[in-house]
C-alpha cells in the first residue's frame, strides 16, 4: 500500500495513536506501525508513552503518514515521519524505551536496534519485567 500523506496533529490519546488532519479537514486516526505501547491503565508507563509522544508532536505539527495499511478498527496504520526534522516518531519511541515492538517485519532493523539498546540499556518499560513490556499480553490477561 505504502501512500504517503501530509497532515497535521490533531489529537494524541496515547502512547501509540494519533489524529490528525488534511488541508481539506478531513481526520486521519493513525496507529503507528511496528510497535504497541503499554495501555493508558498501566501506570506510569502508558501515561509516560502518550506524554512523550505529545512532546515529540505539537498541536499542529506537520506530518508525513507513510500509510501501510489499516487495522480491524479502521485506523490508518503507518509510520509517522515529523517534518521539521525528518524524525520517525515510532522509532523514537522505541529508542527511548516507552514502547515495545510488536509486528514488526525482520528487514525493520533499526527497529530492532533501538529496542535492543532500551533494553540493554534499561529504558522506560525495560528497567523491570512485567506485563507493560508486552501491552498486547496485558490486554489479553486484563480481558480488553
Amino acid at each position: 500500500m505504502n501512500e504517503q500523506i501530509r497532515l497535521r496533529v490533531s489529537y494524541v490519546p496515547d502512547g501509540d495513536t494519533l489524529r490528525a488532519l488534511t488541508p481539506k479537514g478531513v481526520e486521519f486516526r493513525i496507529r503507528l506501525a511496528h510497535v504497541d505501547a503499554p495501555e493508558m491503565d498501566q501506570a506510569p508507563y502508558g501515561l509516560s508513552a502518550r506524554a512523550y509522544l505529545r512532546r515529540l508532536l505539537a498541536l499542529q505539527e506537520l506530518i508525513e503518514l507513510r500509510k501501510i495499511g489499516t487495522d480491524i478498527h479502521g485506523r490508518s496504520v503507518g509510520e509517522v515521519i515529523r517534518l521539521r526534522d525528518g524524525a520517525n516518531c515510532g522509532l523514537r519511541l522505541v529508542q527511548q524505551g516507552y514502547i515495545a515492538l510488536y509486528r514488526c517485519p525482520r528487514e525493520r532493523g533499526e527497529y530492532y536496534a533501538a529496542q535492543d539498546e532500551a533494553r540493554r540499556l534499561g529504558r522506560g518499560i525495560w528497567k523491570m519485567p512485567g506485563l507493560h513490556q508486552t501491552p498486547w499480553l496485558y490486554r489479553t490477561e486484563a480481558g480488553a
